[in-house]
């Protein structure tokens, strides 16, 4: 018996040694959490001022691009608001897109027409004329659209 009391007694001793330190502990933890809130808590702030400003760099990048699409868009543009004006571009780019390109001989015959019309001359025949027709021809040129 007197074992047993000894052991109790020892024990009772122990418990509040446990006890300061499970309260110098738990008074740990609860900064440790304290801490951990406030840094979550500014990392929120941070996150909702980068959200912020990445917005207005997105306004502000759209606002620029309709301005400098809406002349190309023309009257349709005119009174819409940034966003519609460039969905109207994309739209409109995409549809040039689907457009097949003009084929070589088109692109070389619309060269042709516009030396022809401002030369009155093809290519061809520039290229059968003499050194000396081409001087003359040049001189001519220079006279008629260097005024």
């Amino acid at each position: 018996m007197k074992l047993i009391a000894t052991f109790l007694m020892l024990m009772s001793l122990s418990i509040p040694a446990y006890a300061s330190g499970t309260d110098a502990d738990l008074a740990e933890i609860k900064a440790h959490e304290k801490a951990m809130k406030e840094k979550n808590a500014s990392d929120k702030v941070q996150e909702e001022n980068r959200k912020k400003q990445e917005a207005a760099f997105i306004a502000k990048q759209n606002a620029q691009t309709a301005s400098a699409v809406r002349p190309l868009l023309g009257k349709a543009a005119e009174g819409k608001s940034d966003e519609e004006v460039i969905r109207m571009y994309e739209a409109k780019v995409a549809q040039d897109d689907k457009k097949t390109p003009p084929s070589e001989d088109a692109i070389r015959a619309q060269g042709e027409a516009a030396t022809k019309n401002v030369t009155g001359k093809s290519m061809q025949d520039m290229q059968n004329m003499s050194d000396e027709d081409l001087d003359k021809m040049e001189a001519e040129m220079l006279k008629k659209y260097n005024k």
